[in-house]
């Protein structure tokens, strides 16, 4: 409460053109008290609080932050519901629900935040104008947060979502400029806070990033193996497939020197998806053998990860202080993954295992698990 008391008097002083001096002579204290009052170190006496929100013309509620209070409450619970939706791929909802949220909130920026992420987040096709259109309006957003807000870490999250909008509203160049205004990643807070915590602290924010950079070293790998080029290599892609797949190969050795006890959990999307890519890439090597492969364990991911329990601990050395909970993971879309990987399937990329028994078992094992 004293901190909103401070925050609306100082407002209101300024809002007067006032001195804090000139405010103590009007309340008849010293312009100590009125510094303390405004830097949230002590509340007025109770008898001022009439006099001062009669001089200034609000209520006592409003000096005291009540609205500020009620406001922040009533948003904290719109932020549970859009991340609850997050986690099951309701997306449109929570646009429709940001959407009026911010017009009765419009300067919580962290509402914002949430409506322009859940705006860009919208999977419409990346090649639609509407995709396009959606994220030139979370970028429109996002400049104004940065523009306005005073919170590091509302901005430092904004900042870095803004160079993805931009580049998926097609102005790569400034999406270069906005990447370049954050820390590198030997100067994030994970990595700098670890020379600070100690004890049990220290383990889990280790582990925490040993996690993180294991999803991060997959992510290099498909950018490596140039998944985002075109799979006709007409953009000139400097790998062979057979070398492609052994970048991605080596991601998965990632996940099981990290994840020895095979308690992957929300990895196991990483791996099916590995495991879909390099079978894609022998396809096109003609190794159809190494094709099928990969499919079967693709599938076996799949059906790994749609059976997880919402929450479910790490046991591996490595992340053991560490706990999947399904709450904290977001998804634009509703399928489940078995039956994502089933859609994946009629890719006419696969037509030349399409009659194989073994392709055959893995979409009747996807198709039983879709049901």
């Amino acid at each position: 409460m004293t901190l909103y008391i401070g925050e609306n008097l100082k407002k209101q002083r300024k809002l007067r053109e006032l001195t804090q001096e000139q405010l103590a002579d009007i309340l008849g204290v010293s312009f100590q008290a009125v510094s303390k009052w405004e830097r949230g170190e002590a509340y007025p006496d109770i008898e001022l609080l009439p006099t001062i929100a009669e001089y200034f013309g609000i209520t006592t509620d409003e000096l005291m932050g009540m609205k500020e209070i009620c406001d922040n409450a009533d948003a904290e619970k719109i932020i549970a519901q859009v991340k609850e939706n997050m986690s099951k791929g309701l997306i449109a909802e929570n646009i429709r629900l940001l959407e009026e949220a911010v017009k009765v909130h419009p300067n919580n920026y962290e509402l914002l935040s949430h409506y322009a992420f859940n705006l860009a987040f919208l999977a419409v096709g990346n090649e639609s104008e509407e995709y396009r259109l959606n994220n030139q309006k979370a970028a429109r957003i996002a400049e104004r947060i940065l523009a306005e807000c005073t919170d590091t870490k509302i901005r430092n999250s904004v900042q870095a979502d803004l160079c993805n909008y931009y580049q998926n509203s097609g102005e790569a160049t400034k999406a270069l400029e906005a990447a370049d205004k954050l820390p590198s990643m030997h100067h994030g807070s994970e990595i700098v806070k670890m020379n600070i915590l100690k004890g049990e602290d220290l383990v889990r924010l280790t582990q925490s990033n040993i996690f993180d950079l294991t999803q991060i070293f997959c992510l290099c790998s498909y950018r490596l193996a140039d998944m985002v080029a075109d799979m006709d290599d007409k953009n000139g892609a400097r790998y062979t497939w057979e070398q492609k797949i052994e970048i991605l190969q080596k991601a998965i050795a990632m996940f099981d020197i990290v994840f020895d006890n095979g308690d992957y959990n929300v990895c196991f999307h990483n791996l099916s998806y590995l495991h879909r890519d390099i079978s894609i890439m022998a396809m096109r090597a003609d190794d159809f053998a190494l094709a099928l492969e990969n499919l079967e364990k693709a599938a076996k991911y799949a059906a790994e990860l749609d059976g997880l329990p919402d929450k479910n601990p790490h046991v591996s050395l490595l992340v053991n202080t560490l706990e999947y909970n399904s709450a904290h993971n977001g998804k634009n879309f509703s399928d489940t993954s078995c039956e994502m990987l089933l859609k994946h399937l009629s890719d006419s990329v696969f037509d030349g295992i399409r009659d194989e028994p073994r392709f055959k078992a893995v979409e009747s094992f996807l198709k039983d698990r879709t049901k």
